[in-house]
């Protein structure tokens, strides 16, 4: 069986590709859109320009799956910016009638579960904090014994975070105060107590990007998955500190597409691993669209 998954997350709509053989299961390919959704909200709606791109979007993906010609099923789900938008309903309506597709919500308690068995898929997971970061919402997941402890979902992400706190392009001194104040309030309001984990393992498009500007920073290889956690603090003062120009030109040969996402999704990183005492944090390469293949479609849970 091959399946495609398409994730409509808040700042990029991705499609992954996975071809089942038992009980393996492989990534043939995949594609990414940077849809900046989030940006279509006002007032809790999504614009009629937002569910626009959305839908051209979706028609893209849609073209390259029924073009590839094997794939046995295609299951398109969303996650913070649809699932919060006002006229939610009209955004599936719309989705249906144009496209025919049938877009799946997923709850943030099922987005962090979902992450958690996508990243147990590639590394070690049995205890400490997961996090996805996306665009509009950041899952945190307790893990103790390779099972969900506690769960929530923060209203902030990489490109909320920019929207609603940063005033140019890159964030100042102040403004990471402001999102460092926002992240710790909803830890605490979600129930999230501090406590001492020495690993956090992260998912996800920011905590990937956030890995290959800490790996070009500190000159380390290219396939190294780890970054130290007082070095990855260092480095977000270092960065904020220089000029924006300077700024410009380090993001822009790592990672151009996060231009003005990088910097507030490398904040709230690393004020997770700030709040549970962590040393260490551990990116997997594989997340939430692997967590959706293995408990969706092949019902499995880890």
């Amino acid at each position: 069986m091959i399946y495609a998954v398409i994730d409509i997350g808040s700042n990029t709509v991705r499609l992954s590709v996975f071809k089942i053989s038992g009980d393996k299961v492989t990534n043939l390919f995949n594609e990414k859109e940077q849809a900046s959704l989030k940006t279509y909200v006002s007032n809790g709606v999504l614009s009629e320009k937002g569910i626009q791109r959305l839908i051209e979007t979706l028609r893209t993906f849609k073209a390259v799956v029924d073009n590839f010609g094997d794939i046995d099923e295609l299951h398109p789900f969303a996650t913070a910016t649809i699932r919060d938008a006002a006229n939610r309903t009209e955004i599936l309506s719309r989705v249906k009638e144009e496209l025919d597709l049938d877009i799946e919500i997923i709850s943030g308690e099922e987005e962090a579960k979902l992450a958690f068995i996508g990243a147990s898929s590639s590394i070690e997971v049995s205890r400490g904090v997961l996090t996805d970061i996306g665009g509009g919402s950041s899952e945190v997941v307790i893990i103790d014994q390779n099972k969900v402890i506690k769960s929530t979902s923060l209203s902030i992400g990489s490109l909320s975070a920019f929207n609603d706190y940063v005033s140019s392009l890159f964030v100042n001194k102040d403004e990471k105060k402001n999102i460092d104040t926002e992240v710790k309030s909803l830890l605490e309001s979600n129930k999230m107590y501090r406590e001492d984990h020495d690993l956090l393992c992260a998912v996800g498009g920011t905590a990937r990007a956030t890995l290959k500007f800490y790996n070009d920073y500190y000159d380390e290889a290219n396939y190294n998955t780890a970054m130290d956690a007082n070095k990855l603090n260092d480095m977000i003062k270092e960065v904020i500190d220089r000029q924006p120009r300077d700024i410009l030109d380090a993001i822009l040969a790592v990672k151009p597409d996060r231009v003005h996402t990088l910097l507030p999704g490398m904040i709230i990183l690393n004020r997770l691993s700030k709040y549970f005492y962590c040393d260490t944090i551990n990116i997997s390469q594989t997340g939430v669209r692997e967590g959706y293949v293995y408990n969706k479609l092949l019902g499995r849970n880890k």
